[in-house]
């Protein structure tokens, strides 16, 4: 089993649909952790009082033959060393033998220390971390023949008190007494007892029970979001994170004794033992995995790709070591992989290419940030993985190495995540607005295009028609006046085509402006009569004698004008133009209309639906000349001016309707 290692690499992305209660949740979680955390380095200090050890030495055993005799009373006696605090020889193949000196108990003697047929008092040896292999207590004043085991290699339902740690109940004394243990594991080689009375034995472990099921229940909570998030995005990065969340779950599960306790009963100690190993191996190469996988979003250097692959490659040959029962070599490797894979990390985030100007997409954070996040995780690595190597002195802390660096390090990822998170729903919605723009230049060309076609159709069509009677003209030889008379037709004809093309190109670019003045429209409507009427057909039928608006005259003229010419050209031959002006002052908004009213002719009545579209012309209008885009100009004037054209027919005519604001 591995002390110093609990990569956990967790925590919540915020989805791109982020609400106001998810991001209080996302809040309280966070003060939680701070809160626990505070407890958590807190509670060493709060519980030191409680130990009733005076003394602590230790002999290092290389041959692993020592017995307890030699220790005891022979020329090793004297070759044991003082320490305090908790013992860290790293990874080891030696046992290690510790001699501890307990003081008398000096607390109430409880029901809970008479559960036992001995109405003596007793002592808890209380040892922790609760993935050592192999603990062998000696106590010369136990009636027991031979040592006392405890460790994974052992069930722990054998011991007479049990609890997440490794204990030992032994009788106190009215005086000073002294007992041995010997260590022997393939994990580094941390173990910190303390000695006290069951009643505050049980005090503390229930502390511990707190802390340690809050810090499980945050790796659930980190495994069930990243679990979510990925059902609902199909990220594969967040995938991996949600494998390794598992694993670093279970790995937590087995490292912190809930396993052993809840299962001893159940499976052989020496197969939990082994899972523990496995999980360890697997926890390290998950995370190792997961941070390459998230680093290969910042383009990192060829070599550090392959550095990154190595480190995952070492899993095999590591559980190899494991099939082949050799435990120790495998923890040794892979405590040496994680120790070195943050400076590697940290290299790599040094040498990412993803901030080059040939790049196409930009990361979603700066190149700072990203070797501020593989530092802090070095420096906590210098902190809490070193001592587990017997590099330097450890703590009682070192003995919540997993808990503190896993919740650090998942502190930081939240911080990291969250803002990729955020980055990225920036650049998704940036690259939803440039898609969008993109798909309406690409609409806007395709009617461009269509316009076009349209346009060269239109003029093909109603070009040939002047044309053809401008060539008879120019051809024959003596031209009547009826001829000249038709060959100055077609040739207005084609001028008016030009002039509406030229008028719809203005309207487009908007490169005419509108001079609002006063005038009378009644007076304007009959002047524009005068002028297109040379035939006496329109007749003014309304009873309004004047009627004063604010608008540009000039723009008025050109729509009645185009009215007035559609109406005269594709009306009954010969029949009455009908024109009204009606005041509405009563409606909202308050306006005025010109209806201009026409019996079809040949060309039949037009679609309501197309009549005012670009280009259109019923199937009968074709056959005189025209651009099809008289209507289309004066709904479009129209709407410049705040006003409005309407289709309005009848059952017997065909009317349309100008309708201007007061």
């Amino acid at each position: 089993m591995l002390a110093a290692q609990n990569p956990q690499r967790a925590l919540p992305l915020l989805s791109t649909n982020k609400t106001k209660a998810a991001a209080h949740l996302k809040n309280l979680i966070q003060l939680l952790m701070v809160v626990w955390f505070g407890i958590l380095l807190l509670q060493p200090f709060a519980a030191s009082a409680n130990d009733s050890i005076a003394e602590r030495a230790y002999l290092e055993d290389p041959s692993n033959e020592l017995q307890f005799k030699d220790v005891q009373l022979g020329a090793q006696a004297d070759q044991f060393m003082p320490y305090a605090g908790p013992l860290n020889r790293g990874y080891s193949k030696s046992a290690i033998w510790l001699k501890l000196t307990i003081r008398p108990l000096e607390v109430p003697i409880s029901k809970a220390a008479r559960s036992t047929p001995s109405s003596d008092p007793r002592y808890v040896l209380r040892i922790q971390p609760s993935y050592l292999d192999e603990i062998a207590l000696y106590d010369p004043e136990s009636s027991q023949d031979g040592p006392r085991l405890a460790g994974d290699r052992h069930s722990a339902h054998q011991l007479d008190y049990q609890s997440l740690n490794h204990n030992f109940v032994i009788s106190a004394s009215s005086k000073t007494k002294t007992v041995w243990l010997r260590l022997k594991t393939n994990s580094t080689s941390l173990i910190h007892v303390e000695a006290m009375s069951m009643e505050q034995a049980i005090a503390k472990d229930a502390k511990q029970y707190l802390l340690l099921g809050g810090f499980i229940g945050f790796l659930f909570l980190f495994f069930s979001w990243a679990l979510v998030h990925w059902i609902d995005h199909r990220e594969r990065m967040i995938g991996v994170l949600a494998i390794n969340q598992l694993i670093a779950l279970a790995f937590s599960l087995a490292i912190l004794g809930y396993t052993r306790f809840a299962w001893g009963t159940l499976v052989p100690a020496e197969w939990l033992d082994m899972s523990t190993s496995i999980l360890s191996l697997l926890a390290a190469a998950s995370s190792i995995y997961f941070n390459a996988q998230f680093l290969k979003e910042f383009d990192p250097h060829p070599i550090g790709q392959r550095l990154m692959q190595g480190m995952v490659a070492v899993l095999p040959v590591e559980l190899l070591l494991l099939w082949t029962d050799n435990v120790l070599t495998a923890m040794q490797i892979n405590m040496m992989v994680v120790t070195l894979a943050p400076v590697i990390f940290m290299a790599i985030a040094l040498t990412c290419r993803a901030w080059n100007a040939t790049q196409q997409t930009p990361p979603v954070f700066s190149k700072l940030m990203l070797v501020i996040f593989y530092g802090v995780s070095l420096l906590l690595l210098l902190v809490f993985a070193l001592p587990s190597l017997g590099l330097t002195t450890s703590t009682e802390l070192a003995l919540q190495t997993n808990s503190i660096y896993g919740l650090v390090t998942g502190l930081i990822l939240i911080v990291t995540l969250q803002l990729r998170s955020r980055r990225q729903q920036k650049t998704h919605l940036e690259a939803q607005k440039n898609l969008q723009i993109a798909k309406q230049q690409v609409a806007q060309e395709t009617k461009q295009r269509e316009d076009q076609v349209q346009f060269m159709a239109m003029l093909t069509h109603e070009l040939k028609t002047p044309l053809s009677v401008v060539r008879m003209a120019l051809g024959s030889g003596s031209s009547s006046e009826k001829i000249k008379a038709r060959a100055d037709q077609a040739i207005q004809d084609m001028s008016n085509v030009i002039d509406r093309c030229a008028w719809i190109d203005r309207l487009h670019e908007r490169e005419f402006s509108i001079n609002k003045s006063g005038f009378d429209l009644v007076k304007e409507l009959d002047r524009i009569i005068f002028v297109s009427d040379t035939q006496g057909r329109i007749q003014q039928v309304s009873n309004i004698e004047s009627c004063p608006v604010s608008t540009d005259v000039r723009m008025v003229g050109t729509l009645l004008s185009n009215l007035l010419d559609n109406a005269l050209k594709y009306a009954q031959p010969d029949s009455p133009i009908d024109v009204r002006v009606v005041q509405r002052l009563q409606d909202q908004p308050p306006h005025v209309a010109v209806e201009i009213a026409s019996r079809p002719g040949q060309c039949g009545w037009p679609e309501a639906s197309k009549v005012f579209e670009k280009y259109y012309r019923s199937p009968g209008a074709r056959r005189q000349t025209g651009s099809g885009l008289g209507l289309y100009q004066a709904a479009h004037i129209a709407q410049q001016l705040g006003g409005e054209m309407r289709y309005v027919p009848d059952d017997q005519l065909v009317k349309f309707q100008l309708c201007l604001p007061c």
